[in-house]
C-alpha cells in the first residue's frame, strides 16, 4: 500500500529538502554515542564535570510542581507509556492513511531501543546515588530520553513529509518536537535517575534512528529528500 498525501490546498507545493547530508549525521551521531559509551565502559563510567554540574543544578524539590512535572514525565516515557504513545502515534497516522508513516514510527523506537539496551548493558555505567525516583539499571544512555527522541523527530518527519505545512506550522511541529525531548532529558536529570550525558546520547540515539526508519521505509524517497510540504 502506497501512502496519500494530504495537501492542504489541494495542489503540490515546492518540496523544501533537509540538508543533503542528514542520513550522514544520523551515523555520525550513533558513532559519538557508541564512541562516548566506550570511553565510559574502558577509561571511566563516573560522571563528567558538567554531569556534576547540571546535577546540582537541575535537582528539584519533592512535591514541588518541578518533581511532580518531572515525575510525570518519567511515568510517560517508561515502558508502558512509551509504547502506548508509539502506538497511538502509529494508529493515527494508519487512520489517515499514511501506512508508511505508522511503520516508520515503529521502527525507529523499536530500532532506538534495541540500541539503547544494548550499551546500556555494554557500558554498565552506574546511576546517581541520589535518586528522587526509584529507577533501576544502567545509567548510559537515557532511554527515556531515546525514546521521547525517537518518537517526536519520526512524528515530525512523517507529518512535515506528508501534508502542505507552510514554514511557521512546520516550525511550530518541530518547536514541539524539540521541547518534548528537552522536557523529557530534564526530567530524568531533575529526578537524578541519570547524568546530562546520559540524557544528550539518549536524544542523539532516537533521533538517529527515525532518521534511520525514515529511509528504511521510503527508499525511494530517502532521507536526504524529505520535505516540509511534499507527499511521503
Amino acid at each position: 500500500m502506497h501512502d496519500v498525501s494530504h495537501p492542504s490546498s489541494g495542489t503540490a507545493t515546492k518540496p523544501t529538502p533537509l540538508p543533503r547530508n542528514a542520513s550522514t549525521w544520523a551515523f555520525l551521531a550513533i558513532a559519538v554515542v557508541v564512541g562516548f559509551g566506550a570511553y565510559l565502559g574502558f577509561v571511566s563510567v563516573g560522571p563528567l564535570a558538567i554531569d556534576d554540574w547540571w546535577h546540582g543544578a537541575a535537582r528539584v524539590e519533592r512535591s514541588s510542581l518541578g518533581h511532580a512535572l518531572a515525575v510525570f514525565m518519567a511515568e510517560v516515557g517508561g515502558g508502558i507509556g512509551a509504547a502506548s504513545c508509539a502506538a497511538i502515534a502509529a494508529a493515527l497516522f494508519f487512520a489517515v492513511r499514511l501506512p508508511r508513516g505508522a511503520a516508520t514510527v515503529l521502527t525507529a523506537m523499536l530500532l532506538g531501543i534495541a540500541g539503547s539496551e544494548l550499551l546500556k548493558a555494554l557500558v554498565s555505567r552506574p546511576r546517581p546515588w541520589d535518586q528522587l525516583y526509584s529507577a533501576a539499571g544502567s545509567s548510559y544512555p537515557s532511554g527515556h530520553t531515546m525514546g521521547a527522541a525517537a518518537l517526536a523527530v519520526s512524528i515530525a518527519l512523517v507529518a512535515c513529509s506528508a501534508y502542505d505545512f507552510t514554514s511557521r506550522q512546520a516550525a511550530g511541529v518541530w518547536s514541539v518536537a524539540i521541547l518534548w525531548v528537552a522536557t523529557m532529558a530534564w526530567s530524568r536529570t531533575a529526578l537524578h535517575v541519570h547524568w546530562l550525558t546520559d540524557t544528550l546520547a539518549g536524544a542523539l540515539l532516537g533521533t538517529a534512528a527515525a532518521l534511520i526508519a525514515l529511509a528504511l521505509w521510503h527508499p525511494e524517497r530517502t532521507v536526504d529528500q524529505v520535505n516540509v510540504s511534499g507527499s511521503l
